[in-house]
């Protein structure tokens, strides 16, 4: 479970110097559950792919569609 919970902070780590780091909780357990129906602390980088997919919307929204590629593309990149 340790690394479970590793990978989930990893994430919301990343996307809390853009959004906050309550919301980059919140959003990561939202899409978790409504994606993947599974709660943050069962996340593990295999789920990285449809959690990139569901994320992106909200972060479109708040950043524009090219920041949050971006962002989105180098979180692929360095979160493992």
């Amino acid at each position: 479970m340790g690394h479970d919970t590793s990978f989930s902070r990893q994430l919301a780590a990343r996307l809390a110097p853009y959004i906050g780091d309550f919301n980059a909780q919140m959003w990561i357990k939202s899409v978790a559950r409504r994606e993947l129906g599974l709660a943050p602390e069962d996340l593990t980088v295999k789920h990285l792919p449809p959690l990139i997919d569901g994320l992106r919307p909200f972060l479109q929204t708040l950043m524009g569609r090219s920041t949050a590629d971006n962002l989105l593309q180098q979180i692929g990149r360095e979160v493992h």
